[in-house]
């Protein structure tokens, strides 16, 4: 489609419409090409518009949030980015909170920290936005992001906006059961307490995060989900992967379930070393490994 025609599409909406930007710096991991149309809405409304632009010309679209669990090919992608980044609002309401999809979550437990509320400490060191906690309820082994949420605004995969609640939702391990739909804004139920309590939780939670898992480098968090009854990172480890290598991108030497780009890796790397990451673990234990990393811009089945 020219280049022109996505502009007037996107005319309406008030936010940024840029073309060709490059993804990297925005990704956690560093890798990936450009974007072919990259979109910062103001509001929800925004979001529900290029929704609809979208649709109506064919245009493939992608939501970007805190980059944390995706991996952009090196030649780009298609279509449409949607970055959240600047629905950014944060509204206290007694022991409820509601928070853009685009506020982060060390800002959101700072913010409920420093108004007494607890709860959502259990997330600490997830490099994420709410956005993109909600969509894949993201978690730790202290608990997921479902577990306080009373309500979400989403727009719908065909533009349209719906208030959810939590009842509305089927929330799994590491997905928030809610399809095409986008995530815009989530409310919190929390409870009151000493703000410094939820510090002392915080502070421990990270500290522990920090000793287990590659926090401080360049990673995607998990690469593979894990198998029923057991652990991704065990059967990596133990398949004689750790610190296994595919130029830039290794296996981290802390946590096995997570790859580490050393700056100087690409999306090819880290495709190259699922690959054989996967194959050994198959050869070892007789499990097909399947990714929760997400793929944008690649065809097919990737990693097969």
């Amino acid at each position: 489609m020219p280049a022109s025609d996505v502009a007037t599409l996107l005319a309406e909406m008030k936010g940024a419409v840029q073309e060709n930007v490059p993804l990297a710096p925005m990704m956690h991991l560093r890798i990936g090409g450009p974007a072919e149309w990259f979109v910062e809405p103001f509001a929800e409304q925004d979001v529900a518009l290029s929704v609809r632009a979208c649709n109506e010309h064919g245009l493939q679209l992608h939501i970007l949030g805190g980059g944390s669990n995706v991996l952009v090919s090196d030649q780009g992608v298609r279509g449409v980015v949607i970055h959240l980044g600047k629905l950014n609002r944060i509204v206290r309401e007694g022991n409820r909170i509601t928070v853009g999809a685009g506020v982060t979550l060390p800002s959101l437990l700072r913010t409920t920290r420093e108004a007494g509320l607890a709860g959502l400490e259990k997330l600490t060191g997830i490099p994420a936005v709410v956005g993109g906690a909600v969509a894949m309820n993201a978690g730790t082994r202290d608990g997921e992001t479902f577990e306080h949420l009373v309500s979400l605004t989403v727009v719908q995969s065909d533009g349209r906006i719906a208030i959810l609640s939590r009842e509305d939702c089927s929330p799994k391990y590491r997905n928030g059961g809610l399809g095409d739909a986008i995530v815009v804004q989530a409310t919190f139920e929390l409870e009151p307490d000493e703000p410094d309590a939820i510090y002392a939780r915080f502070a421990a939670s990270l500290a522990a995060r920090n000793k287990s898992q590659p926090v401080t480098q360049r990673s995607v968090g998990c690469v593979w989900q894990n198998p029923k009854g057991d652990a991704a990172g065990r059967l990596v480890e133990e398949s004689g992967c750790k610190t296994l290598r595919a130029n830039g991108v290794a296996v981290s030497d802390k946590h096995a379930n997570y790859f580490v780009n050393d700056d100087t890796g690409t999306a090819e790397d880290f495709v190259d070393l699922m690959r054989q990451v996967r194959s050994r673990v198959k050869q070892e234990f007789g499990v097909e490994l399947q990714p929760e990393v997400k793929f944008w811009g690649f065809s097919g089945s990737c990693i097969s």
